[in-house]
């Protein structure tokens, strides 16, 4: 490959790659630090802290019934684990000291991926500014970047998956059994994290055949034991990463069919109608890819999978000889047969693609090489096709071509500061951005077509409203309790989380909020629109609003003991009597 002209003007050059990728990467982790303070906590966050600690009672004293009998046992702790040894070796009883470590943790882990994939598009393509691109390609995404803090499910799996194909590229280059042992504890890692991590086997170990098939026969017997070192590894390191699977390794089997099919009955709205889980379309998926990714990254991906595909298809043989045409294609696989397979096996799928935001990783490397043929094609006649034929050190001074490079990072750098600014705008909500293929226009436009903060992030910020609202007295809201995990001691004391809405004195709504009905049909789906007022509990609208868009992602209602109390009455006067405790439930899902 080409190093650009522009990477041989540059001061920088005289640092080492990796120092310059770790100084950008340093630039993040300062703002992350910044910035952790401002998001709030997520639904499913404090159950994967149980779920750690779990597995950690189980080893300590091996207490086999909570863990056996946890309805997430089948989940992966490489990384929660580590987080609350953390937790206990710094003595965090607070919960906003440890969920705000916990939060800049999972962040750090996440910059760490967005260092792999840059280091991974400097070995593979040569141009130190395309590989710094690359970098910023991660990690700005604006769900990525929000979910960083608060996501301990799906950013982890991604930053590990971009590190293990750094380590994978790095295991073929040097060919070392070490290199193929690190590269195999890696995958082992990342198949804890996620059952997709499989994938990496077949992949490896098919590019490993293909070593063989073109080897001598001296080479054979190391390739051979090389493959075999890093299946043990992988093998080895998720058997002992995982406690649930040390008294019965097939369970593995159990807990790959578990997550694949994921027995939910979850609401999603997408593109206006309403569908359960299990029943999603089969354009979920990449609907959702495609709406939420920066413009930029969508367009030189998209060019990046092209070039790979020609490649393979015009010159197959060399795809199959050639170590960087076939990590080429290494990265589509990693990109397009997750997406095969969950429009395949119709697999659950809910809260957008954020159990897919792995494939934000190989994405980003094919926008690399797309950005790379973008800024090396070669078209016309004249000096632009002579120059091409001219030796590389003067091929790389072609004026045109310069101009060239410099229009194609020009271009790529302005997508990044557009897509820096919708960013800011939006914090601390970017885990509802939407790109320009959304119409985000008009009001209450997003709110009727697709699920917005499903894991109600927000809720932290209508807590804070209440406290300063009414800065005197205690506040009785429903529910909370997790919102309030993150705020400070004084703020936490003041905030009680009631029980029942007939406890409490206000409500914190999500502007889609999905329940499943328990009348008349269990497989009904309820669903709470933005704009409609609620009924039963409160006859008045919301005294707060979260807003992105223009759309009410958060709302806090203050409750009409009138309106409720008649809601009671009249349920029970028409032949439906109903306990207080249970007519609670039923007012508050039955609202809209």
């Amino acid at each position: 490959m080409i190093t650009p002209t522009l990477s041989r003007l540059s001061p920088l050059r005289r640092l080492p790659f990796w120092a310059q990728a770790l100084a950008l990467c340093a630039l993040f982790a300062i703002a992350g630090v910044a910035l952790v303070d401002d998001y709030g906590v997520g639904w499913d966050e404090p159950v994967q802290r149980q779920i750690a600690i779990a597995n950690a009672d189980y080893i300590a004293t091996d207490a086999t019934d909570r863990l056996y009998r946890h309805d997430y046992r089948y989940y992966g702790v490489a990384f929660e684990m580590p987080l609350l040894l953390v937790e206990r070796a710094l003595r965090l009883q607070d919960t906003r000291h440890i969920y705000l470590t916990r939060h800049l943790l999972t962040h750090l882990l996440f910059i760490a991926g967005g260092f792999a994939c840059g280091m991974l598009a400097y070995r593979t393509l040569g141009s130190r500014w395309i590989a710094l691109l690359t970098i910023l390609l991660f990690l700005l995404h604006p769900r990525l970047y929000a979910h960083s803090f608060f996501n301990t499910k799906d950013i982890p799996f991604a930053a590990m998956l971009a590190v293990a194909l750094y380590l994978t590229h790095r295991a073929f280059r040097k060919d070392t059994g070490g290199a193929f042992l690190l590269c195999g504890i890696v995958a082992g890692i990342a198949i804890n994290l996620r059952p997709f991590g499989l994938m990496l086997l077949p992949f490896i170990l098919a590019m490993r055949a293909a070593d063989l098939w073109h080897a001598g026969s001296a080479e054979r017997k190391r390739i051979l034991l090389t493959s075999a070192a890093f299946l043990a590894a992988a093998l080895a390191t998720l058997y002992i990463s995982h406690p649930y699977y040390w008294e019965n390794p097939l369970r593995l089997i159990e807990g790959i069919r578990f997550q694949s099919q994921h027995p939910s009955l979850t609401p999603n709205l997408f593109m206006g109608d309403i569908y359960l889980a299990d029943n999603v379309p089969w354009n979920y998926i990449p609907v959702w890819f495609a709406i939420t990714a920066p413009p930029t990254t969508l367009l030189l991906g998209a060019i990046g999978c092209a070039a790979i595909c020609w490649r393979a298809i015009t010159r197959p043989l060399r795809a199959l000889r050639h170590r960087e045409t076939r990590f080429g294609v290494l990265l589509l696989g990693c990109f397009a047969m997750p997406v095969a397979v969950v429009i395949i096996l119709q697999s659950s799928a809910y809260n957008g693609w954020r159990h897919m935001y792995f494939l934000w990783a190989p994405f980003c490397l094919l926008a690399a090489v797309g950005l790379h043929h973008i800024a090396n094609i070669r078209i016309g006649m004249g000096i632009w096709k002579i120059g091409a034929r001219f030796p590389g050190w003067v091929r790389g001074g072609n004026p045109l071509h310069i101009a060239q490079r410099t229009l194609a990072y020009g271009a790529t750098g302005f997508g990044l500061i557009t897509t820096l600014t919708a960013m800011a705008a939006l914090h601390p909500h970017q885990q509802i951005y939407f790109n320009a293929l959304v119409d985000t226009s008009a009001p209450g436009a997003l709110a009727n077509r697709y699920a917005m903060d499903y894991w109600q992030v927000a809720q932290r910020e209508s807590l804070e409203y209440l406290l300063a609202r009414y800065p005197d007295g205690a506040l009785r809201v429903w529910p909370g309790k997790k919102s309030l995990l993150v705020l400070p001691q004084n703020a936490r004391d003041r905030i009680a989380d009631s029980d029942t809405p007939y406890a409490a004195d206000f409500y914190l709504w999500t502007s889609q909020w999905p329940y499943q009905l328990p009348k008349p049909n269990p497989q009904e789906a309820g669903f709470y629109h933005p704009l409609i007022k609620p009924r039963n509990i409160t006859d008045k609208p919301p005294i707060y609003s979260v807003k992105a868009y223009g759309n009410p992602i958060a709302l806090v209602f203050a409750k009409d003991a009138a309106a409720y109390n008649a809601a009671y009455a009249d349920i029970a006067a028409n032949g439906d009597p109903l306990a207080r405790a249970a007519f609670d439930i039923y007012a508050y899902d039955n609202a809209l």
